[in-house]
């Protein structure tokens, strides 16, 4: 299930694939708030967003205990923005970058590209394509999360909770949605 690319990190990839983590590194972090996570290089080809979809989804499952339903919501973020550095990038590789702290998700996909910060556009009912930044919109608002770009558009992240029980009134009290403050990424080129 694991795919075949340059991967990342110390117990993450086995952790993905549903294995059990025991390794000090792992119990000090989860000590600390920070759960296991996930690092991987995709060399950038359409053919991968399946197997990036399937390792967040199976890492949700599994390590974080997501409902099925907010896992199914999470894989389409997952897929459109992965999707959308595949397409658009100058680099040869994209990376995916899954956290579990607390009782949030950190997801941030590293496209390695400067550019203008991308906007969901409108788009033509007959048209094929060009809806995926409405649709993260709608599915990370979902979520009870928020959503953006790096300043230079290198990184597209969202963070959402594990459940909605854990939003509380901050949900209510503070916007949700696009974020209109930049928030700083964790992914630095490599």
């Amino acid at each position: 299930m694991v795919p075949a690319v340059p991967t990342t990190a110390s117990a993450a990839p086995a952790l993905a694939a549903g294995a059990c983590a025991t390794s000090a590194t792992h119990a000090a972090a989860e000590h600390e708030g920070h759960h296991s996570s996930v690092d991987v290089a995709f060399v950038r080809d359409v053919s991968r967003v399946e197997h990036a979809r399937r390792i967040g989804a199976t890492w949700l499952r599994n390590v974080c205990r997501m409902s099925a339903a907010r896992v199914e919501s999470a894989e389409v973020v997952i897929s459109e923005l992965i999707s959308n550095a595949f397409l658009h990038a100058r680099s040869t590789t994209v990376g995916l970058r899954l956290r579990h702290v607390d009782s949030q998700v950190r997801l941030e996909v590293n496209d390695h590209s400067p550019s203008d910060v991308p906007r969901p556009k409108q788009v033509g009912p007959d048209e094929e394509s060009g809806r995926g930044l409405w649709l993260v919109d709608a599915l990370v608002d979902e979520l009870g999360g928020s959503w953006g770009f790096t300043d230079d558009g290198t990184v597209a992240w969202c963070v959402f909770p594990l459940d909605l029980r854990s939003v509380g009134d901050s949900r209510s009290q503070a916007s949700h949605g696009r974020a209109t403050e930049p928030v700083e990424p964790e992914f630095r080129a490599r």
